[in-house]
């Protein structure tokens, strides 16, 4: 569902209509919005579905660095946070990710659940996993509506404050990592 973006009133940058404080997060970055349950203990609830992810539950449990599937804390050692990201031939040190850290408990089920990992995967542990900025459509004002400049933009926070910018994804950079498994292979299941 779309919702109506304007000019942002008194500055540079865009809004929603009807925007509401929740609509933007600590660092003044406007968020799409999402339609998402909450349970008793008001984490976000609901079984994952498999391939589907949902990008509300995603930034929250990114933001606090809980596992996604149970949304307690995520995995944490002396080496640091549990993630698993897509083999690459790059190294994990610097990586920028949009999927959160995972607990130990559900690290081997979040393989499966993960669209991205089907290829196989690397277990890292990142000992400062830092909130680097957001994903999501880069936006200009024409003379008559918004515009999108780039569906899939990727901006540091510094970059992204209040502008031109409707995040769906926040970003962290791995960095001080430990590579824990360097490539496996998702096993159906």
């Amino acid at each position: 569902m779309a919702h109506e973006l304007a000019l942002r009133p008194g500055e540079p940058g865009l809004a929603y209509v009807d925007e509401v404080p929740e609509d933007r997060d600590a660092h003044g970055v406007l968020w799409q919005r999402y339609h998402h349950s909450r349970g008793p203990s008001g984490k976000p609830a609901g079984a994952w579905l498999n391939g589907q992810v949902h990008p509300d539950r995603l930034r929250e449990t990114m933001a606090r660095l809980h596992c996604p599937l149970c949304s307690f804390p995520a995995g944490r050692t002396g080496d640091g946070w549990l993630f698993v990201e897509p083999v690459t031939t790059e190294t994990v040190e610097g990586r920028l990710t949009t999927w959160p850290a995972v607990c130990l408990e559900h690290a081997l089920a979040y393989t499966r659940y993960r669209p991205d990992l089907r290829d196989g995967y690397t277990v890292v542990r990142s000992a400062d996993p830092v909130l680097y900025g957001v994903r999501g459509r880069r936006l200009h004002w024409t003379s008559a509506a918004f515009e999108t400049v780039e569906r899939d933009a990727l901006l540091p926070y510094e970059r992204a404050r209040g502008r031109w910018i409707v995040a769906e994804r926040l970003v962290r950079k791995l960095t001080q990592t430990t590579v824990v498994i360097q490539a496996a292979e998702v096993v159906a299941g």
